[in-house]
């Protein structure tokens, strides 16, 4: 769609989600009030999309489990994280990947109360936090690669999808308040971790011939719904937009993914 094509485009929020009970009591409450403050209003609606406990997480695939939850019922997506809440973020109809996230992301601890290092994001390329996509942009690049478990690289390969395809990208510099938690991607020593070593390789082979990897994304994912249920703390006027989703996902890590993250 273009903007013109609906004077009040609808959007739908994914949360990739598993065990940040505390981060999911704060997110719910300030982003549906926040929502609720905006002038013009937002038609939008969020799933967050839980993964069951037993395997790696798979933040990618949990995406796209998301968005293919939401597609028919929304015109643009936000793949947003569960540890960022809006401060003065602009969520309106985008019509390219558009990454939201600013300020609030610049420098974040690796270990809070257990280290003193820092990791440091790339604000010009990253586009992780929170991304726009146009529902029709996602489908082009086929979504995320589900072959990421544990931590790291999902993002990187999204954006070489979208990159490699020259498609065109925005950046609006969102405020957001993030919630700090341990980083899977490092040692509290700021080295990369073994999850993160592993996917480093994982992602080099994909990208290895040069050029865009086929076969891997929503075209490919299989998961099944193990139950959904409303998801509490919105605002009164809120509620029903909430869901929380949970899945299984019907393929598997690598057995070097598989021990690494056990090794974390």
């Amino acid at each position: 769609m273009t903007t013109g094509d609906s004077a009040n485009p609808r959007l739908h929020i994914v949360v990739p989600y598993r065990d940040r009970e505390d981060h999911l009591r704060q997110f719910v409450p300030w982003v549906s009030a926040y929502f609720d403050r905006l002038v013009p209003r937002i038609d939008y609606r969020v799933t967050i999309v839980e993964q069951e406990d037993g395997l790696p997480f798979n933040r990618g695939a949990l995406k796209n489990a998301g968005f293919l939850l939401g597609e028919g019922q929304s015109d643009y997506t936000c793949l947003h994280d569960v540890d960022y809440l809006p401060v003065d973020a602009d969520y309106s109809w985008a019509d390219c990947p558009t990454p939201i996230l600013w300020f609030g992301a610049e420098q974040r601890p690796v270990a809070p109360g257990r280290s003193d290092r820092t990791v440091t994001t790339n604000l010009e390329s990253t586009m992780g936090g929170a991304l726009l996509m146009p529902n029709g942009v996602m489908r082009q690049v086929d979504g995320y690669s589900n072959l990421f478990w544990g931590w790291g690289y999902e993002d990187f390969d999204f954006s070489l999808r979208i990159r490699a395809r020259r498609i065109p990208t925005g950046r609006r510099k969102g405020r957001f308040q993030p919630l700090d938690h341990d980083n899977d991607g490092f040692t509290p020593d700021a080295a990369p971790s073994p999850i993160s070593v592993v996917n480093r390789r994982v992602f080099q082979e994909l990208w290895s011939t040069g050029k865009i990897p086929a076969g891997d994304g929503l075209s490919t994912l299989s998961f099944d719904i193990l139950d959904r249920r409303p998801c509490d703390g919105a605002v009164a006027q809120a509620r029903a937009r909430w869901e929380i989703v949970r899945v299984r996902f019907n393929h598997r890590p690598r057995p070097e993914q598989a021990a690494a993250d056990t090794a974390q």
